[in-house]
């Protein structure tokens, strides 16, 4: 997996290359090293903190690696080809969100599956009060799934220096890959519900710039055109200044 600054010299975004797709990701991203050998993952993971503390100590590096090192081999085992995380700083207030994105090979019975299947079996699942939707982003259109669980913070990164129990809001998305019979997985979560509005639109921002690698279109087939009630404006991507062909209006309300 590559990371590298865009062929036209910008520096608002860095392309991120796995072994079938590429997408943009804002330059602020650290990486989780998801994509190096098991060997070589524990010494990865001291050079990411050196980056993220770099007035830190040796002891503050290894317990920060060793703290991440199940967190990535889990990732590993579940196919997660990219896993980045920002640490912001907001007005004196820290600020984070991950997003991970992985390809996935093994679609049921080796079905090929379309936006609207995935959608119907995404709201069979029924369970809890997530929401799902079609979107339509510039690789094709795709579905994504909206959800808030109640997870527990280890003392270590919340501000009390106490564990806390946090709502925790997620979305994935799901781009079908018609030809291939997969399903290509994008996926942000943060803790941070008061940012849930930046987080979202940068994650849209992200997934709308998803390229299949073989050359030719992720979804096999045109881009729909969208429904006629889009608001005339469209969002406008922050890393590019292109616009983005995606319902982000109800992204932003889905938690009020």
């Amino acid at each position: 997996m590559n990371t590298t600054l865009p062929g036209d010299g910008s520096a608002d975004s860095a392309t991120v290359t796995t072994e079938r797709l590429t997408f943009r990701v804002p330059p602020a991203f650290f990486e989780l090293p998801v994509y190096e050998s098991d060997e070589q993952v524990g010494q990865a993971l001291i050079e990411l903190a050196q980056d993220i503390y770099p007035q830190g100590t040796p002891e503050l590096w290894f317990q920060y690696a060793a703290t991440q090192l199940p967190v990535v081999a889990q990732m590993m085992d579940a196919g997660v080809s990219y896993a980045g995380f920002c640490l912001l700083d907001l007005d004196g207030r820290r600020s984070t969100a991950t997003v991970t994105a992985a390809l996935l090979e093994s679609v049921p019975d080796g079905q090929k599956m379309t936006a609207s299947s995935v959608a119907a079996e995404l709201a069979g699942l029924g369970g809890d009060q997530a929401q799902v939707e079609t979107v339509w982003l510039a690789a094709g259109e795709a579905v994504a799934r909206f959800s808030a669980d109640i997870t527990t913070l280890p003392a270590e990164v919340t501000d009390s220096g106490r564990p806390e129990d946090v709502e925790v809001g997620k979305i994935a998305v799901y781009l079908p890959l018609r030809k291939e019979a997969e399903l290509v997985l994008f996926e942000l979560s943060t803790p941070c519900m008061q940012d849930w509005d930046l987080y979202s639109d940068l994650f849209f921002n992200i997934v709308n710039t998803i390229e299949l690698n073989d050359g030719g279109s992720p979804a096999g087939a045109p881009v729909p055109e969208q429904p006629e009630n889009l608001p005339p404006e469209a969002p406008t991507d922050a890393t590019s200044g292109v616009q983005a062909p995606l319902q982000a209006q109800s992204v932003r309300d889905v938690f009020g």
